[in-house]
């Protein structure tokens, strides 16, 4: 298969097996960043309503994603990403699983990330493709 060229796409093609989760956001965020700053065309990427992939730290992160791409690259954040199912964590995931970064994570994590109780660095979604400033 492609590249996931949605946030859709790329949770579908989780659900099917037929990549690996981190591949298909990573590889959707790839092509996200190679549409800036076509502001019409990124936001087409992450309008679509990904199907729930059903897993609580995956469905989050999907949710966070969403609404921190949307946010960062200025961007309307699309409705879907308030569904319930993008805040089912029970207990906080950090990113990376390292007690000695913690504190750094809780302190950096964008909002979109915090909110669902995932604890990462500012840039969580940062490739090789990362923009340098927002169009």
């Amino acid at each position: 298969m492609s590249r996931p060229m949605t946030l859709k796409e790329a949770a579908s093609v989780a659900i099917s097996g037929e990549k690996n989760f981190g591949d298909c956001i990573d590889e959707f965020v790839d092509t996200f960043y190679l549409d800036h700053p076509d502001k019409k065309r990124q936001q087409g990427r992450i309008e679509d309503i990904p199907p729930i992939i059903g897993n609580p730290s995956q469905d989050a992160w999907i949710g966070a994603v969403g609404e921190h791409l949307a946010r960062r690259w200025g961007l309307e954040v699309p409705a879907w990403t308030r569904r319930p199912e993008h805040y089912l964590l029970d207990r906080p995931k950090f990113v990376p699983d390292s007690r000695a970064l913690r504190s750094i994570l809780i302190c950096e994590s964008p909002a979109a990330f915090r909110s669902r109780m995932i604890f990462t660095f500012a840039e969580p979604l940062q490739r090789a493709r990362f923009p340098l400033k927002a169009g």
